[in-house]
């Protein structure tokens, strides 16, 4: 990670924000620059992220961790795996099931949220993200309510977090075909990595397999 930013969020709206650089200890690979546009010189003086543990720490106390892909997100940061934790991007899938995809900026697109939100950010900036992220949340707790979630903080951080059968894969070759017509030795191929990068195909695999091998 070479930035960070974190955002608490009260009643829907930002009462606090934090952001910065950060050395990784490594030379960025030219991808990676190309994407976000931070390049070696511009983290050079920036600190290691350790030396903003206190002030994140700090900053999520008594909150409740949103992240868009919580999972991949929280890997860099294990001093806030004690909280309780929202995947944004978990939670659009419950209830934006026609996006197109689920990316932070996939799904700013599909929103209609205005550019504006981004600050003086930019796309694929931390800072330009987690507002993003929070105009995300915003829409789909409105939605999952709706539709009848709980309104209970900690029930629908389980229910969110609980691992799911899916009634179709959102990617890959077999991409919106239902289950049930995926190929056998596709959904074995999935089965071998449970914890897929992508929420629940692992799992959906396990489940069609099974159904397959009771029928």
């Amino acid at each position: 990670s070479v930035s960070f930013a974190c955002a608490i969020v009260r009643g829907g709206r930002q009462v606090e924000t934090f952001s910065s650089l950060v050395n990784p200890g490594r030379s960025i690979p030219a991808f990676a620059s190309a994407v976000h546009q931070i390049s070696d010189r511009d983290v050079r003086n920036a600190p290691a992220l350790d030396a903003l543990q206190a002030k994140l720490t700090l900053m999520c106390a008594d909150a409740v961790v949103v992240a868009h892909n919580a999972r991949f997100d929280l890997g860099f940061l294990p001093f806030l795996a004690h909280r309780p934790v929202l995947c944004s991007m978990r939670l659009a899938m419950r209830v934006l099931p026609d996006a197109p995809n689920y990316k932070n900026q996939g799904l700013r697109n599909y929103l209609g949220i205005d550019d504006g939100i981004l600050g003086e950010s930019t796309p694929h900036r931390a800072l330009g993200d987690v507002n993003v992220t929070s105009q995300i949340l915003a829409i789909c707790l409105a939605r999952y309510l709706t539709l009848g979630g709980p309104d209970d903080v900690e029930r629908m951080v389980s229910e969110i977090a609980a691992p799911r059968c899916l009634t179709a894969l959102p990617f890959g070759l077999h991409r919106g075909i239902a289950i049930a017509a995926v190929p056998t030795e596709y959904l074995r191929w999935l089965n071998r990595d449970p914890q897929s990068s992508f929420p629940d195909a692992g799992y959906t695999a396990q489940c069609e397999l099974r159904r397959r091998a009771l029928a």
